[in-house]
């Protein structure tokens, strides 16, 4: 019986060992891939090279008309960026459709003085309905900015002494600024490519980003608890990793936090080097981020499947390197981010195996097919 029971033991292993090791290996192979296509004046590098300008000429701008944070102006231009006019106008007015939403509904849950506890709760109810919206509907880029914003703006504000419309005004004109630079920038050297059909309005039940919803309305609303419990830092980085991590996860949030995970160690690596390296010089920071950039960028845009790991990375390089007063570093703020992405991620893994036998069983109910994509 004995062995009998250790042989069932480890084949149960090898079962849940084989998912993780196929996508490590499957990393590692088109990792190489994208490692190899690295250009400096081919179409890859072209492209790169316009997102990297339209990054630089966004912080600019937002840095000359005193904005707070102009690494979210720098941000917006990484994500809205689709090197296809067309595309990129239709994500430039979700991201702004989204913000607007988010800000609008951060400032409902705040009005009045609202309680933490209330506070915490409704931002996990909108983060998980942001989750599964974003899955099913034609406009997931917005619901995504929803679910990314709305706690964004909430803890923000339970950390600090602005008034909340200050902070949703602070954000919305950081978003804006990086959505005009890349619209402006794509339809001037880019063309309209073929679109697809566009999706249905509501694609019906999923009972997998029902199971999602759950783990990242949860992991939200626990965040603050746990961050001020132990005294934790980045603890306004976490509750957004959380969110971005378990959204649009159709791959599985494993490959999507293994992504996530390589970007941002490789990004925030670069970014400390230049902390330590970088002596405040103005020109100097100025090579070293657009450097930084036009590597990181020819991954995102590279279209292999670990293009998201180059976005990643140029989230959290950016994020290091961009803080105001520009061009001045501070190495605790960059910790501080950094701890707050590996936190959310932290978090979300937790969170998804304390509900897994819930969330197995919202998806047995009602797909039963596709059970077995709950465990990912």
């Amino acid at each position: 019986m004995g062995g009998e029971g250790t042989r069932a033991w480890w084949k149960r292993a090898e079962g849940w060992a084989e998912p993780p090791l196929k996508a490590a290996e499957r990393y590692e192979v088109s990792a190489r891939e994208d490692l190899a296509a690295f250009t400096l004046f081919g179409y890859r590098g072209r492209v790169a090279m316009r997102v990297t300008l339209g990054i630089l000429l966004a912080i600019a701008i937002a840095h000359f008309l005193k904005l707070e944070m102009p690494v979210w102006a720098a941000i917006s231009v990484l994500r809205v960026f689709q090197n296809d006019r067309t595309a990129t106008v239709q994500r430039g007015l979700e991201r702004v459709a989204g913000t607007l939403a988010g800000g609008l509904i951060a400032y409902g849950i705040m009005f009045g003085g609202a309680s933490h506890a209330f506070v915490y709760i409704a931002t996990g109810l909108v983060c998980a309905g942001a989750v599964y919206a974003q899955a099913v509907s034609r406009y997931s880029y917005a619901f995504t900015l929803v679910g990314f914003t709305v706690p964004l703006m909430t803890y923000h504000a339970l950390t600090s002494s602005e008034p909340i419309g200050h902070v949703i005004l602070m954000r919305g004109l950081e978003v804006l600024v990086g959505v005009a630079v890349a619209t402006s920038i794509d339809l001037l050297t880019s063309r309209a490519k073929p679109q697809a059909p566009p999706k249905p309005w509501f694609a019906g039940m999923d009972a997998i980003f029902l199971g999602h919803a759950l783990t990242v309305g949860i992991a939200v609303t626990l965040v603050p608890v746990v961050w001020t419990v132990f005294h934790l830092p980045g603890f306004e980085q976490t509750p957004i990793t959380a969110f971005i991590v378990v959204g649009a996860a159709r791959e599985g949030i494993g490959w999507k936090s293994l992504n996530r995970c390589i970007g941002c160690l490789l990004g925030a690596a670069l970014g400390f080097l230049g902390v330590l390296m970088l002596d405040g010089n103005l020109w100097l920071w100025l090579l070293f981020v657009a450097a930084g950039l036009f590597l990181f960028t020819q991954v995102c845009f590279g279209g292999s499947v670990v293009a998201y790991t180059g976005a990643q990375a140029g989230i959290a390089f950016l994020l290091v390197v961009v803080q105001e007063p520009i061009p001045n570093l501070d190495l605790a703020a960059g910790v501080g981010r950094m701890w707050g992405i590996a936190g959310g991620i932290a978090m979300v893994m937790l969170v998804g195996l304390a509900t897994w036998p819930i969330r197995r069983r919202i998806a047995e109910r009602l797909t039963p097919r596709q059970a077995h994509e709950i465990a990912h």
